[in-house]
């Protein structure tokens, strides 16, 4: 994980738990993943790509997706700055 994230901002944290945990924590935000086996015997993730907003508490408020409207994206992020 620490290998793979050394390609992104070192804002993005990466979270790895047990099969449930992991699970859990998909649910309560709305995330998709799944493994997908190559040929090779290695694997690639698919998964929800998204921005997740949390107020000054950490609580998640609101996703952001790569779909979401730009105006749309600026009024939750104000709405956020706001409160």
């Amino acid at each position: 994980m620490k290998e793979y994230l050394s390609s992104f901002d070192p804002r993005i944290r990466g979270l790895t738990g047990t099969e449930k945990q992991i699970a859990a924590v998909a649910k309560a935000y709305g995330a998709y993943y799944r493994r997908i086996p190559l040929e090779d015997g290695d694997y690639a993730m698919d998964h929800t790509a998204a921005i997740y907003l949390m107020d000054r508490a950490g609580k998640f408020v609101n996703p952001i997706s790569l779909q979401t409207d730009d105006k749309v994206a600026i009024e939750r992020l104000q709405q956020l700055a706001a409160s």
